[in-house]
Order: structure tokens, then sequence, then C-alpha cells
């Protein structure tokens, strides 16, 4: 097989390439002299024409220029921003291909790397397609005072111009035509750098950030703006602090007031629009309710919940168990999750603000017995916690997982430690994405 080279890169091969199966991040896998080629926008068994855009001692990456043989699962994106978006990049897909392959994803990295399989495989919690997105930021650029409101183009740094995404709930669907005309008629428009949507159960809300003060003049339309269209409106004119601007929510204490709901559990989550909180909330309910019962928590439980954030599982257990201890490296969430047991009237959950990258060894809340772990780690994993973790270890312990190949690590440094996988199920938090999520229960 031979190269025909383009002009200069990327170039394209002369010979048409059958995908054999799919990579961890959602790209096709075929082989070409012994190397590996992975091919975006390409699905199993399809035969494509690609165009090389790296190429590396051991594999070269390239995109699909032309189906030649589709397969059966391959779909027209429902988006008109498909094709130059960087988001949502497995359109292209049927939904139940995608689920499919991503629980297939999860279960290779642990025969991979940790020649584990699950005891229990249980079905995929399943999202809404389109329209599951509460919350969003789009980039803005100001290009000689004309505004470019949208999210980075694929494969590079420029601004997909939108005016429409499928994706975002309903109700933030507006957003983006609203900024595109509203924005220009600022003064100081080219003070603003980012905005981001949100949805809470008591309204919809909008974080302006702005590298510049604005004018007052331009302050009065931003009033006018969030009235018409009934937005919680938050400026940010640094890194540090966010302030409400119009209408300032707050609850009888003077807290602000955006929350969300966990129905099954009777709670109300408060946050601000800092804060991290689920884009996905019916996936998040989902979530919480298979941890629920998987754990199957006993009244004199005590439970650690490491990674708690603003307390979205470690209220819901704290109505089922006798203690649970959150930990958190950010001092503002465990603040806020403090505030949400407060007002949801617990008196059986304690949070503490520990860096668990670090040794925590010392900690108070480390020199204590449980008897579950729930373990929320972000991209990178748990090996190091694990680690300090092993006196601490109960017979179970709950992992949720953002990364199949952390998971798969971590299982690996479970299962030296005694512990079996008892349940898996992928979560579909993010459809349209390569993104992998994932509940798994250990067992001692």
């Amino acid at each position: 097989m031979r190269f025909k080279r383009a002009a200069s890169n990327p170039f394209f091969l002369n010979e048409d390439v059958r995908i054999e199966r799919l990579s961890h991040d959602g790209r096709g896998i075929a082989r070409h002299k012994g190397k590996i080629l992975f091919v975006d926008g390409a699905l199993p068994d399809e035969v494509v024409r690609v165009q090389v855009t790296e190429d590396k001692r051991r594999f070269m990456n390239a995109r699909a220029r032309e189906i030649l043989t589709a397969s059966p699962e391959r779909c027209e994106p429902e988006c008109r921003h498909f094709r130059q978006c960087g988001g949502c990049a497995l359109q292209y897909w049927s939904h139940e291909g995608q689920l499919s392959s991503k629980q297939e994803i999860v279960l290779d990295q642990l025969r991979r790397f940790a020649n584990i399989a699950p005891e229990h495989l249980d079905e995929p919690l399943v999202s809404p397609p389109y329209g599951y997105r509460y919350r969003c930021r789009f980039a803005i650029r100001w290009k000689k005072g004309n505004l470019q409101l949208g999210f980075r183009e694929k494969s590079n740094n420029a601004i997909c111009v939108i005016d429409h995404c499928p994706v975002l709930a309903e109700p933030l669907r507006e957003i983006p035509g609203l900024l595109k005309s509203f924005l220009p008629t600022l003064k100081s428009r080219e003070a603003i750098s980012h905005a981001e949507c949100f949805l809470a159960e008591n309204g919809r809300g909008l974080l302006l950030r702005h590298i510049r003060p604005l004018s007052t003049g331009d302050q009065e339309l931003l009033r006018e703006f969030a009235a018409s269209h009934q937005l919680f409106l938050y400026l940010q004119g640094s890194p540090e602090r966010i302030d409400p601007f119009y209408p300032v929510v707050s609850d009888e204490k003077g807290h602000e007031a955006l929350y969300y709901l966990l129905p099954s559990s009777g709670l109300k989550l408060y946050f601000r629009p800092q804060d991290f909180t689920q884009v996905n909330w019916t996936i998040n309910q989902s979530m919480v309710d298979q941890a629920i019962e998987w754990l199957n928590p006993k009244p004199s439980d005590k439970i650690l919940d490491l990674f708690c954030g603003l307390g979205n599982f470690s209220l819901p257990l704290a109505r089922k168990s006798g203690h649970v201890t959150g930990i958190e490296g950010s001092q503002s969430s465990v603040d806020q999750a403090v505030r949400n047991a407060e007002l949801n009237g617990f008196d059986n959950v304690s949070f503490y603000r520990t860096d668990l990258s670090s040794d925590f060894s010392s900690e108070s809340w480390a020199r204590e017995r449980y008897d579950i772990v729930v373990l929320d780690p972000p991209r990178a994993g748990a090996d190091f916690m694990i680690g300090q973790l092993s006196r601490l270890l109960p017979d179970r312990l709950l992992y949720i997982s953002c990364n199949p190949a952390t998971l798969a690590r971590d299982a690996g440094i479970l299962a030296s430690s005694g512990f079996k996988l008892h349940r898996l199920s992928v979560m579909d938090m993010f459809p349209q994405t390569s993104h992998v999520e994932s509940m798994a229960l250990f067992i001692r």
C-alpha cells in the first residue's frame, strides 16, 4: 500500500480502510502497514476513505472523508452546525449504537488492563438523546466589532458561530439568539468575554464574564434584558468573584437560592453559578437512585463520600444511613454542602475540606472506620487515594467513573487488595459525545 500525498499535510491514503472496532475515545480503529490507524467519524465494519492528519512512528490519526460502506447504525446528525462545531461529535451514530459501544469500551478496558469482568452487568442508565443539557458555556470573540458567539470548532481554536443547539434543555435553547441580538447594543460590549447559561428549578440563569468594568448605562440595559426575559443574571469581573446582578435571589438567611431537586430523596440542593452540578439532571437522578439501590445502606452504616461536592450523594445516602462524612477539596463547595444539609434538616452528616491529591492520613476523618466508601474522582482516577485508603476500605466501595482507562487501572489495584467487581453500569450522561461515565460496585 502506498501513500498519495497532498501538496502538504494532511495527506490521503490511496486505498480504502475497513474499521475493525472503536478506541476508548470513540474513534474507529484500522491497521495500515503494522500501524494502528485512528479514524474520526468512522464506525465499526465501515469501509471509508481517510485523510491522515498525523503520522507517528507507531500510529496515525486520520478523519473519514468518504463513507463507502456505511454501518446500519449511521444516522443523519440533527444539528446543522455538526460538521463545523467541536461538540457532540457522535451525532452521526444512533443513540443505541453509542450506548452499546460505550459499554463495550468500559468492558474492554477492564479486560485489557485489569483482566477483570463484572459479576453483574446492569442495563445502562439512559438519557434523552437531545435536550438533556442544563448548563452550557459559550465562547465569545469580538472581531472588528462584530460578535462571534458559539463553541470551538473541531481541531482548532476558531469559534463556530451558532444560532441553535439541540442538546440544550428546551428553556435554554433561545439563549444564543438572545445574546447575539442583545450584546452588540452595549457600549462596552467588547468587555464581555464569555457567557454561561444554566437552568435551575426556579428559573433560567445567565453568567457574563467581563474583562473591564461595565458602564452605568450598560448595567441598566442588562437589568432590562434580564427582566424582559426572566433571567437570573450574574456578572463576573474577576476569576475570584461572581456577583448576583439581577434579580438578587436569596433565601431567608440571605443566601442565593438557585436549586435543583432530587425528588426520590425529597431533597432540594442549592447551588451558585460557580458550583459544579451535573449537566444532565435525568441521569443525575437515576445515578443517585442506583447508588442507593446498589449500596442498600442500613441505619447503622457509616459512609465516607470522597469528592462530595454539594452533597449530591451524601445527603440522599444520609436519609438511609447512620452518618455520612463528605470530603471535598473546595472550601466553597464544603460551605455549600453544609448549608444544603442544614436547609434539608440533616444532623447526621459532616463535611471537611481536604486536598485528596496529597497525604491526608493525619486528618481526623481518615482515622475513622466506615461501612461504605463512595468515590467520585476526576478523570485522573483514584490510585493515589486508594493506596492511602487501604486501611479504611470497608467491604463495599462504589466508584463513579468518568474515564474508562483510569477505572480499569484502579479496578486492578482494588482487585489486588481483595475486591471483586460485583456490578457495573454505563451512564448516558453525555449523549452524542465520546465521554463515557460508569458506576462500579466493588465488594471485598
